[in-house]
């Protein structure tokens, strides 16, 4: 199970910062014009659209999910399904831990 902190800009209210709650909040995001706007979880059923796979690959080079929503209201639907479906508080666990060495990456040919 996987929880990801999210983090709203105020004055552009569709941009988030998602971060799991197993890595520190960044810089930028610790003060305004950033403000906490709720939790999300992973969802059996499937029914969140919070993007779970970008997710994942961000945080493994970034430590964060920065994203821009097209309709902001999506953000309370995930927080309100987050609150019904995860009552009780997991230990957190987002992938699998990575080693601090750097990971070679994978190159497609074309």
């Amino acid at each position: 199970m996987c929880y990801y902190n999210l983090f709203r800009h105020t004055d552009r209210t569709e941009l988030i910062c998602a971060v799991p709650e197993v890595r520190p909040v960044p810089a930028f995001v610790t003060g305004p014009p950033w403000s906490f706007a709720g939790r999300v979880g992973d969802y059996p059923s499937g029914s969140s659209s919070f993007d779970h796979q970008s997710a994942e690959i961000s945080v493994h080079f970034n430590g964060f999910y920065l994203f821009q929503l097209i309709n902001a209201s999506d953000i309370e639907t995930w927080v309100g399904q987050s609150r019904k479906q995860h009552s009780n508080r997991d230990a957190s666990i987002c992938g699998k831990e990575r080693s601090k060495e750097t990971q070679p990456l994978g190159m497609a040919a074309g």
